[in-house]
């Protein structure tokens, strides 16, 4: 009963609340209407006050213009018949003036207002048309007309690069006292910091001639009496290289300028043609560094920079086991004054490879595959744009693909026959075959259930690493054979590989499993393998800093990526 009651509140409660929740909403909503309603009505009058204010303005001057110009008319047609009338000449025509001055306040009612529009106009075009700019005064003589103050700064910064050689155009340009004052300027008198600077170097007196500046990224080199003579400095280095490679597109990575002007007439700022050349061909020490990002490794940041890694390496030898995000890395310490960027054409024939069809078998044990068709790769053209930059291959874009051979698709059985487990009787060491089934490319996949690539094929730490790492971070996953085989190498000992197998295809290929647990090993050299049958568990013998399985494949005994074989 008592349960029945309170759940009787409850729902008289709840009731209430929905009832107040309805209200407190409808209030809220009325009160937005009612705000819209108020600022739209607001608006509204707003307008057509304005829109009133505009046509009684319209009408106000029609009226004005329209009965001037009615009186006036009215009063000429009278004053011309009185002057008629009277025939007195000037005495009649002062007489006829006397007797309408109304005449005179129309003529002014009628013309002062098409004046006052005729100045409001002109007024108008007057401030729209004019320019104000700067003129500034050095020590007294007017070097120009500047858009805004930094346009001077800029040309007594030039000045002093030009004159970098002069200590006393220096000291001069250093002693000048400057004013500024708003003028009034046509577009065409505003001047640049270029022209600014000359006639700085003209009120300082000191000792300069007309030349052609020579600036590599914005600083500085050395001027030449000609623009033609440094240009040709520049252009017989491109000519040099062009003439033995004609198809590929030169330049520089610099960017380079030649700026006419006044310098310092002086040894040390004009050159000749070779004093330039001479210089180009030599390094000077300019530091360069790069700030490691996530996923870098010194590979890419050497590649990426133009130098190799051993250089990379030289250059930050304390970075030379690892960097981390945010390490400064120096990339250049001599660097030349201009670099060579020459991009090719480059056209190569690359593979297609082959899909592989996989099909189940229960006629063959699982981990077993058969081929029933062989895959051939298809060929695609390739049309790349290689850019280099002093030799050293620094981008690739491609630009183009055609196919001319379509790939043939590989087809191979897979077996689902059920392997009986397997155990090692001196060892103790058990193997699931459950686990064997996964195969991602031409071969098993050599751990089971560890899928995490730790470590890939290819420079690693200063050196090269001739395998795939797989692991998950401890020890005791089974490790399968990757094909069909003969066991070649099963060693307990080895300084580097640790407890490992090797097992030859006879196909070309072996593979090589390296870092098992001491004494795991369940096959023996010379037996013959089935493709996932156990060879061992996975550990971390010999050279490792973790269990991990350090997974090899070997075409005619040289080393290649496994990644493909397996599908990693």
């Amino acid at each position: 009963m008592e349960k029945e009651i309170v759940e009787e509140v409850i729902e008289e409660n709840i009731v209430e609340y929905n009832s107040f929740a309805e209200t407190v909403g409808e209030m809220v909503g009325a009160f937005f209407h009612s705000l819209w309603l108020l600022i739209y009505i607001l608006v509204t009058d707003l307008f057509n006050l304005i829109l009133t204010f505009f046509k009684f303005l319209g009408r106000s001057i029609k009226n004005a213009i329209g009965g001037s110009f009615a009186n006036l008319r009215a009063e000429w047609a009278e004053f011309k018949l009185e002057c008629v009338e009277q025939k007195q000449g000037l005495r009649g025509l002062r007489l006829v003036f006397k007797d309408h001055p109304t005449m005179i306040s129309n003529i002014v009612n009628t013309i002062l207002p098409v004046c006052g529009f005729i100045v409001l106009v002109a007024t108008i075009t007057h401030w729209n048309s004019t320019t104000y700019a700067i003129e500034v005064d050095s020590s007294g003589k007017s070097v120009g007309v500047v858009a805004n103050e930094q346009v001077y700064v800029n040309a007594q910064d030039l000045v002093k690069e030009r004159f970098s050689t002069d200590l006393g155009a220096d000291d001069n340009v250093s002693s000048l006292s400057t004013s500024y004052k708003i003028v009034e300027a046509k577009p065409t008198e505003i001047t640049d910091s270029q022209t600014v600077s000359d006639n700085i170097v003209e009120s300082t007196n000191s000792d300069s001639t007309y030349a052609c500046g020579v600036y590599i990224d914005g600083e500085f080199i050395c001027a030449l009496k000609t623009e033609t003579d440094a240009m040709q400095v520049f252009n017989n280095i491109i000519d040099g290289y062009q003439k033995e490679n004609a198809n590929d597109v030169v330049g520089f990575t610099q960017d380079v300028k030649f700026v006419q002007g006044i310098y310092a007439n002086n040894e040390e700022t004009i050159w000749d043609s070779q004093q330039l050349a001479d210089t180009l061909t030599k390094s000077r020490y300019k530091e360069r560094h790069y700030t490691v990002q996530a996923g870098d490794t010194l590979s890419n940041i050497a590649y990426s920079n133009g130098i190799s890694v051993s250089e990379l390496i030289a250059l930050n030898p304390e970075h030379e086991k690892e960097i981390h995000v945010g390490d400064d890395l120096l990339v250049a310490g001599d660097v030349n004054y201009v670099n060579l960027k020459v991009v090719k054409t480059v056209v190569k024939n690359e593979e297609i490879p082959f899909k592989t069809v996989k099909t189940e078998n229960s006629s063959i044990y699982k981990g077993t595959t058969k081929t029933t068709q062989k895959g051939v790769n298809g060929i695609d053209q390739v049309t790349y744009m290689v850019t280099y930059v002093d030799g050293v291959q620094t981008g690739i874009q491609e630009v183009n693909r055609t196919t001319i051979r379509q790939p043939v698709d590989q087809k191979i059985s897979v077996g689902t026959k059920a392997i009986v487990k397997q155990t090692n009787r001196s060892t103790g060491y058990s193997y699931t075959p459950s686990t064997y089934v996964k195969s991602y490319g031409r071969l098993v996949w050599p751990a089971p259930g560890v899928y995490t690539v730790s470590s890939p094929f290819g420079p690693r730490w200063g050196s090269f690493h001739g395998g795939i790492d797989l692991s998950v971070g401890r020890a005791g996953s089974t490790i399968v054979a990757a094909a069909s085989g003969t066991v070649t190498v099963a060693s307990n000992g080895n300084a580097g590989y640790g407890t490992y197998v090797m097992i030859n295809h006879n196909n070309g290929m072996e593979t090589l499993y390296a870092h098992m647990i001491y004494g795991s090993i369940c096959v023996s050299t010379g037996q013959y393998v089935s493709a996932g049958q156990p060879i061992g568990i996975m550990g971390s013998t010999g050279n490792s800093t973790g269990p991990h399985l350090h997974f090899e494949v070997r075409i005619n005994g040289s080393k290649v990526n496994p990644a493909p074989y397996i599908g990693a």
